[in-house]
């Protein structure tokens, strides 16, 4: 059975936890028995990344299928603002991380590994259809 987000916030919150599969990119410390965290790494964006972004044409594709201009994307420290959500990339180099969506933030592998896997645009496109749009 599927639940949305406020659901599993409610449940966590009342101490139910749920098996989520989820394959995220990223080491878990144990600094507490009860309280597991997750680091996170994700590729730092600069101006030659956006640059190597812009000169893709899956990125073009997919800013045009969210009606984007290139100049509504916004270069942060470790992701990009794109105005309706923003684009964190992980720094794995393996295509098994999971592209999610949570509270407009989009989690994505870079878009060179996207790129070349099938698998991975389809469930971008999903993801963007079913969480963003």
């Amino acid at each position: 059975m599927a639940v949305n987000q406020r659901q599993f916030d409610q449940l966590t919150e009342m101490g139910i936890s749920l098996w989520q599969h989820k394959i995220v990119s990223g080491k878990q410390t144990s600094s507490n028995a009860d309280n597991n965290e997750l680091v996170i790494n994700y590729l730092e964006q600069t101006k030659s990344t956006l640059s190597d972004l812009w000169a893709q044409q899956i990125f073009i594709d997919i800013l045009q299928s969210v009606d984007i201009s290139i100049g509504e994307v916004t270069l942060q420290k470790n992701h990009l603002d794109l105005g309706l959500f923003n684009w964190y990339f992980s720094s794995a180099d393996n295509d098994n991380t999971a592209i999610y969506c949570d509270n407009n933030n989009l989690f994505s592998p870079s878009i060179m590994l996207i790129s070349q896997s099938p698998v991975l645009k389809k469930q971008l496109w999903q993801t963007i259809t079913q969480k963003l749009l």
